[in-house]
């Protein structure tokens, strides 16, 4: 029992890893103001299938939907998924308890 939970660990650890890597490479193209892993990696109930969920929050975000969503994805490696708000954009969703929000609040973990 014991082995299988720190190879859970060791698993969570290394997605968080990729999704840090991909938020480090972001930070030479845009001013990211903070960066966290939420949903099903964060709170640890993971599976095989799971994406890595990435709240990003960056100064300069393109408006178009699919112009921020290439910015974000660019060079991600497989399973990382960013999620782009401006500082603005965050703090609306946070008025209106945007479930991400929340676990970005509530248990997320800070890649920078």
């Amino acid at each position: 029992m014991i082995r299988a939970v720190a190879e859970r660990y060791a698993e969570q650890e290394r997605l968080v890893g990729l999704a840090r890597e991909h938020v480090q490479r972001l930070t030479r193209r845009l001013s990211i103001r903070q960066a966290a892993v939420v949903g099903s990696v964060a709170r640890g109930d993971f599976n095989v299938w799971s994406d890595v969920d990435v709240v990003v929050v960056a100064d300069a975000l393109p408006q178009r939907v699919l112009d921020r969503t290439l910015a974000l994805m660019e060079g991600r490696p497989p399973r990382v998924e960013p999620i782009g708000f401006t500082p603005d954009e965050l703090e609306d969703a946070r008025r209106r308890r945007n479930p991400l929000v929340v676990e970005l609040d509530s248990i997320g973990i800070p890649l920078l």
